[in-house]
């Protein structure tokens, strides 16, 4: 009885064991970076770039931020006309996108400072380089991977190139135009 009991126990049990390694995992294709990772990374970066001793983390934003120069001209207030532009990079410099930003979206209206203040009344990351700055003042911010693009590429529309994913990015803002409210 026993031996007859034992063939089909076993190639239920082989069987079952063939299945079961056919099974396809469709988990995560990538595990992000934590921020304590992203952090060593960046920190390690300043390090052998000194003239970027002046960035600092900063946790509102859970980036790294600073006034690279301040500017000469005037600064703006909430109701000023402003215009800046940006630049999107990689840490080894390589150019992912640029802008210049004079105009709300495609509708022509001159933007204001306070335009970058978000719904919730919350300041923009772009509120908070450009309010510090006067006029040609430039702002450096850098972007950690796990809070902000994650482990897989992206190239979002009007980039001109893919950021690779653990990619920490450097956003560089320079007010280009400041001017009173008409």
């Amino acid at each position: 009885m026993k031996k007859k009991l034992f063939l089909p126990v076993a190639a239920v049990a082989a069987a079952v064991t063939m299945l079961a390694s056919c099974i396809k995992n469709d988990g995560p294709t990538c595990y992000p970076n934590t921020l304590e990772k992203d952090r060593a990374v960046i920190d390690s970066f300043i390090d052998k770039n000194p003239s970027l001793g002046y960035l600092s983390y900063n946790t509102t934003y859970s980036a790294y931020m600073g006034v690279a120069d301040p500017g000469t001209g005037s600064q703006p207030k909430d109701d000023s006309l402003v215009t800046f532009k940006y630049t999107i990079s990689l840490m080894n410099g390589t150019e992912l996108a640029s802008d210049e930003i004079k105009t709300i979206g495609n509708m022509g209206t001159p933007l204001r400072l306070k335009d970058l203040i978000d719904q919730n009344g919350q300041p923009t990351l772009h509120y908070a380089a450009l309010s510090v700055l006067k006029k040609g003042g430039k702002f450096k911010v850098i972007l950690p991977s796990s809070l902000y693009f994650s482990c897989a590429p992206q190239k979002p529309q009007g980039w001109k190139e893919t950021a690779p994913g653990y990619s920490q990015l450097i956003y560089d803002y320079i007010l280009t135009d400041v001017k009173a409210p008409n």
